[in-house]
């Protein structure tokens, strides 16, 4: 489901209903997950409402049940879009892969324990100190584009192993982002980490509504798998149109006018469109990386900690390459701070899997297609810099995030600033959710809010409006340039995701 989606949806649940606490930035609402490691649990969410995809408004009527059994949780998310005349929007089930996207996530254990596997949503996967891989997120663009992915994690003490995958739908479909990190304790605490992360095709990022592997921007019949071709723009496709060029002449009566030499008649197959660019057949469709890290805590106590590290990363195909030395990680009570110096050699992108990733990884511009590998390129100097962040949780009332970073060398700077402010609602009368964020990178901190693909915006309000009800605000904007003209500019290119839910409670 790609393209605008604008959402409002009345929500009546059968038992406890409340936003993931595992989703940053109010990202994705998903249905409970109460069940704990012991047990039997039952949860059924019933929706009703109306939704608005690729400019067609349709009524949806969704069934999200949650089966809890000890350590194991599966979780649906099982949709049906209706237009006015009451036919089911096929695009949602005509595909093997839509059976992934009703998988709201299946899950064994929980991230920290010996055996942890989710399949579904990935809301802020990090490889190591996250140089290469961090904040990474298949849900940028949820609901309107659904990605069921997978991330799991191994710990026996002394070795470890993480792991994730982006998208079960484009791994089948020749691409995926892979990614996993293999740590192990040398002497001590002293810890070693290996990781890498490869992307089989970039271009699998690009919006490809009928999925014929030719883009939506190069495809004159986006909704057709059938055809991508309409030389002339008379809306029949060339491989049935007897007139291509549409000249006014069928194309085989032309035939005998170009053994006389006719000019307009001899320039035929000029006046046809070519082959459209085609994902599974692009050049330089890759991208690699491989990072390792080494760390020691010098400091372990429950309100105290301070933990030293070092890590590089090193792309392929041509890529440069990063290190951070040193880096710290501090605890202090309610505060979670950290500070890194970095160095940067030519070609090089930190945090270059990040949460803007998906919308970053491949973008139209003008005619052709740019991928986030081809800014490497652009990168001529070495840069030098540092990035500082830091955690504060405030009686558990007031939790504020807050990251930036700085490298630069004469004219070339890469900037990152990012912020979340999450407050404990339940202790202000009437008001049960509240939360805001932000998050831009690679620009100046004069042009803060500005329209960029790597930008992202919103916030989410719960307000209590009666016994056991209330009313969920959840926002969210990003941007697209659909017309690769390098500008952010014009409503099409604005992606809001508004979502208006009425909660119940019993």
């Amino acid at each position: 489901m790609r393209g605008l989606i604008t959402t409002v949806i009345l929500i009546i649940t059968i038992g406890m209903l409340h936003a993931g606490d595992d989703a940053p930035f109010g990202m994705k609402m998903p249905p409970p997950d109460e069940g704990g490691n012991s047990g039997f649990n039952f949860d059924l969410g019933v929706s009703a409402g109306a939704a608005v995809l690729d400019g067609t408004l349709y009524n949806q009527i969704g069934i999200r049940p949650l089966i809890s059994i000890g350590k194991l949780g599966i979780a649906l998310d099982l949709s049906l879009y209706m237009d006015a005349d009451g036919n089911i929007r096929k695009e949602n089930w005509n595909d093997a892969g839509d059976i992934f996207e009703k998988i709201y996530f299946v899950r064994w254990g929980h991230h920290g324990d010996p055996l942890y596997v989710k399949a579904g949503a990935i809301d802020h996967f990090r490889l190591g100190f996250g140089l290469l891989m961090n904040h990474y997120s298949n849900t940028i663009e949820y609901p309107s584009v659904i990605r069921t992915g997978l991330e799991f994690g191994v710990n026996t003490g002394r070795f470890s192993v993480d792991g994730m995958i982006n998208d079960f739908g484009e791994l089948v479909d020749g691409g995926g982002l892979l990614a996993g990190r293999v740590g192990v304790k040398l002497i001590g605490d002293l810890e070693l980490g290996i990781s890498a992360v490869y992307d089989v095709n970039q271009f699998k990022g690009l919006p490809d509504n009928d999925g014929d592997g030719t883009p939506d921007f190069a495809d004159d019949f986006p909704d057709d798998a059938n055809y991508q071709i309409d030389s002339d723009g008379d809306g029949v496709p060339d491989a049935i149109d007897p007139d291509r060029d549409g000249n006014g002449y069928t194309d085989n009566s032309q035939n005998p006018l170009v053994a006389n030499n006719d000019p307009d008649i001899a320039t035929i197959a000029e006046r046809l469109k070519g082959e459209p660019f085609k994902v599974d057949e692009a050049a330089n469709k890759s991208q690699i990386a491989f990072a390792a890290d080494i760390s020691y805590p010098f400091i372990q106590k429950k309100h105290l900690s301070l933990v030293a590290y070092s890590q590089y990363a090193q792309f392929g195909n041509g890529g440069g390459w990063g290190a951070t030395a040193p880096g710290l990680r501090a605890k202090f009570a309610f505060i979670n701070a950290y500070a890194e110096y970095r160095i940067f050699g030519k070609h090089f992108i930190p945090e270059y899997f990040n949460t803007t990733y998906e919308l970053e990884r491949a973008v139209v511009r003008g005619d052709s297609v740019s991928t986030k590998r081809d800014l490497l390129e652009h990168i001529e100097d070495q840069l030098k810099g540092y990035v500082i962040g830091a955690d504060f949780d405030i009686a558990n009332f007031l939790i504020f995030g807050a990251e930036y970073q700085n490298m630069s060398h004469n004219e070339t700077a890469l900037k990152t600033f990012r912020a979340n402010l999450d407050v404990n609602a339940s202790l202000i009368p009437k008001i049960n959710k509240a939360g805001a964020y932000f998050y831009q990178e690679n620009t100046e901190l004069s042009d803060l809010f500005a329209k960029t693909e790597g930008t992202v915006l919103g916030y989410r309000l719960g307000y209590e409006i009666g016994n056991g009800a209330s009313l969920v605000l959840d926002f969210r904007t990003t941007y697209r340039d659909k017309n690769g003209d390098g500008v952010i500019s014009g409503s099409n290119e604005v992606v809001r995701t508004t979502q208006i839910q009425t909660v119940f409670v019993f």
